[in-house]
Formats: structure tokens, C-alpha cells, sequence
């Protein structure tokens, strides 16, 4: 096995440590650091950008799905296993959605773990809870052909203000288009939109 670069942010320093000692035998992985809270982990993972990172779900300032996906939109190749005790379809989704790699349960053997991170380095999907599609899911079907046109403006880059001059609109309905569109498809944030057009071709 080729050695991998491996980060972890849990804001439990005792568990993110213990992760650390149980694999520190462990000749393949090259521990990169560890971070406790979302900017922590964000500013980490720019400095070292390790292959796969360990992300608990609740951080005390933001979501892991929110930080997954404001780092897969700097570093689309980055390989985020979340670690997490909720066994909850829409959080489970949410991940998926997000462009994680894997959602572990916290309490899985160092073995399990060892096994997932190898998995998900050889480019395998490793959800130990099925990340189904919740009953209320919203998807690109309910967006009218307005949202789907500035959805796509977002992707490429382009700010409210220069969407609303390309569109001939107010700077004002393409922000209420964005908050529309967001709740319309239960997504946070933009970085979690662009991932969304991305993966369904928007």
C-alpha cells in the first residue's frame, strides 16, 4: 500500500487523538494534522491538502457537509469521508450531495476505518448507511427555466451583479432567485450549489 497523506477534524480533541494513536502503527498513513472546528479544518486542509480527510459532521461552527463542499469547490479531487452517530436520511443525502466520499459510523473498529480509507483512495464510495433519497427531497425538476438559467450564470462564475445585467434583471430578484433556488433544492450555500449543477449537468 502506498503511503496517504490523512487529516482529521473532530472538535472532540480526545476522539480526533485517539483516531491518531490507534493508526500510529500504521506504516501507509502520514498524518497531515488535525483541526477542531469548520475554519480550522478549511485552513488546514489549504495548507496541507491531504488525500483524505476525516470530517466530523457537527463541528460548533458549521455543518460538515458545508465544509466538505466549500473545500470540493477549491479542490474538486479531495477525498472527505464523514464521520458521523446520526443515521439520518435527508443528513446522509446531504453529504452524498455534497461530493463526499464516504459516511462512516463514529464508532466503526481502526480496522474498518483502515479498510474505508483504503476503499475510498482506490476511488470507492463507502457509505455504511445508504445514502437513499429522502421523501422530500427537492431536485432540478422543481426549478423553473429562470432558476435553471441563473443556476447555471452561478456556475460559471459570474456575481449577482453581472448576472443581473447579462439577464436584464435587478440585482434584487437574482438574489431572491438564489435564496429560491437554495430552498428549493435544500442546499446551504452557493459552494453547495455549484456542486449540485455540477453533478446533475444543470
Amino acid at each position: 500500500m502506498r503511503k496517504v497523506s490523512v487529516a482529521i477534524a473532530d472538535d472532540h480533541k480526545i476522539f480526533a487523538e485517539g483516531i491518531q494513536s490507534v493508526t500510529k502503527e500504521i506504516d501507509w498513513i502520514i498524518w497531515a494534522g488535525a483541526a477542531h472546528s469548520a475554519a480550522e479544518t478549511i485552513a488546514l486542509f489549504k495548507a496541507k491538502q491531504p488525500e483524505v480527510l476525516l470530517l466530523d459532521y457537527h463541528l460548533p461552527d458549521g455543518k460538515g457537509s458545508e465544509v466538505a463542499a466549500t473545500i470540493l469547490q477549491e479542490f474538486p479531487k479531495a477525498i472527505i469521508l464523514i464521520l458521523s452517530m446520526e443515521h439520518d436520511n435527508d443528513i446522509i443525502y446531504q453529504c452524498k450531495t455534497a461530493g463526499v466520499k464516504g459516511y462512516l459510523i463514529k464508532n466503526l473498529s481502526s480496522d474498518e476505518l483502515l479498510e474505508a480509507i483504503q476503499q475510498s483512495v482506490d476511488g470507492q464510495e463507502i457509505f455504511m448507511w445508504a445514502p437513499e433519497k429522502p421523501a422530500t427531497a427537492k431536485h432540478a425538476d422543481v426549478l423553473s427555466k429562470r432558476e435553471k438559467e441563473i443556476i447555471r450564470l452561478i456556475t460559471q462564475g459570474l456575481t449577482s451583479q453581472e448576472i443581473a445585467e447579462k439577464l436584464f434583471l435587478s440585482t434584487y430578484t437574482v438574489d431572491t432567485h438564489r435564496r429560491n433556488i437554495l430552498r428549493k433544492l435544500d442546499l446551504k450555500n452557493t459552494a453547495m450549489m455549484v456542486l449540485y449543477a455540477q453533478q446533475h449537468q444543470l
